[in-house]
């Protein structure tokens, strides 16, 4: 894997790129979206496993982080969802110049599945497969979590600090700022009425149940078409840490299933 810098002067994004190790008759290239804040640390050792298992399955993949995230440029103040869309496609020509693919692939976790989604329903021309692991139904619940995790953090439990409303107000969230004005872009997020329009090779694949799903089942339809797009697999959530008893835990078990559904 080759650690490197691209983006724009202004726009900065660090990325790790893991070139295919076997060979495929066809270039096939991935993008993986990362989730949000403490999620993201979390997750990092699966997505790194899932680059990994990728690439040696034939394909190229480029694993990123979202400007204001992680090694790249900008403060976490910074992030907007609007950004995060621009980071993603510039993710995917980066990774189709590196590797001569014609398009791209898109698999995101948590808030990152739902990015992804949005950026597959926008330019569905890009995107040929969408693999979305636990995604971020309802942004207005997926905040009412975040709440909930920064107040039953295991060093104590406690309401999340509020931020100085000269820094853009908000609370930190288990380390992490969450602006107001990002909360209110989070909780705008509705993945349901994007379902029709989803790419046709999509996938949402579930570890952990939520109240959302049954809508989003209800959107997907019934039969075997639902069975084709959305896999339950009750399986350790790879954005989720009970520490120190599953620290450093993988679902091994989804990223295999994820593969075997890309190949």
């Amino acid at each position: 894997m080759s650690p490197f810098y691209f983006g724009t002067p202004k726009r900065r994004l660090f990325g790790v790129y893991h070139p295919a190790i076997t060979s495929r008759a066809t270039v096939r290239a991935a993008v993986l979206c990362y989730p949000w804040g403490h999620e993201y640390i979390y997750a990092h050792r699966s997505m790194v496993k899932l680059a990994s298992v990728l690439a040696e399955s034939g394909f190229h993949v480029l694993r990123f982080d979202y400007f204001g995230t992680g090694d790249s440029a900008g403060e976490s103040t910074q992030v907007t969802l609007d950004g995060c869309h621009k980071d993603i496609l510039m993710a995917a020509e980066e990774l189709m110049d590196m590797s001569g693919a014609e398009s791209i692939s898109l698999i995101g976790l948590r808030l990152g599945a739902s990015l992804a989604a949005e950026v597959a329903v926008a330019d569905r021309r890009l995107v040929d497969r969408l693999v979305l692991w636990d995604p971020v139904i309802s942004g207005a619940d997926y905040v009412e979590s975040l709440y909930h995790s920064a107040a039953n953090m295991p060093i104590g439990k406690a309401a999340p600090p509020e931020r100085p409303v000269e820094k853009g107000g908000g609370h930190e969230i288990c380390g992490f700022p969450l602006t107001d004005a990002q909360r209110e872009q989070i909780a705008r997020i509705d993945l349901i009425p994007l379902v029709p329009r989803l790419p046709r090779k999509t996938v949402t694949v579930v570890t952990r149940a939520a109240a959302a799903h049954e809508r989003y089942l209800a959107a997907i339809g019934d039969g075997t078409e639902t069975e084709e797009r959305f896999l339950s697999i009750p399986d350790h959530p790879a954005w989720h840490e009970n520490w120190p008893l599953d620290a450093g835990t993988m679902p091994v078990d989804v990223i295999h299933r994820i593969k075997e559904w890309m190949t």
